[in-house]
């Protein structure tokens, strides 16, 4: 299994609404992602402007599949307008 940490940290107060309608969208449409097990995006406790999506796929395969998905291509360009996102990836 892989397990992808990605964090977002928003650029501006002004894009937070934004980024969170996107990583909502890109949630529920990588949930039906074939080899998914779970996709989640999370808001921080402590600072306003970061939100991680956590994400477990099955193999390198689904993972390489969700990547050239439509809806990955056109969202994550949206969530790089919005921050800086960072990614931390472990395979178990």
């Amino acid at each position: 299994m892989i397990r992808l940490n990605c964090f977002l940290e928003i650029a501006d107060s002004s894009m937070k609404q934004k980024a969170i309608d996107t990583a909502v969208e890109l949630v529920e449409l990588s949930l039906h992602d074939k080899g998914c097990i779970t996709y989640e995006a999370f808001g921080s406790l402590t600072s306003d402007n970061h939100i991680e999506i956590v994400e477990t796929w099955q193999d390198e395969e689904s993972l390489k599949a969700h990547s050239e998905s439509e809806h990955f291509r056109r969202l994550v360009p949206e969530l790089e307008k919005c921050g800086t996102l960072t990614l931390e990836k472990f395979t178990f």
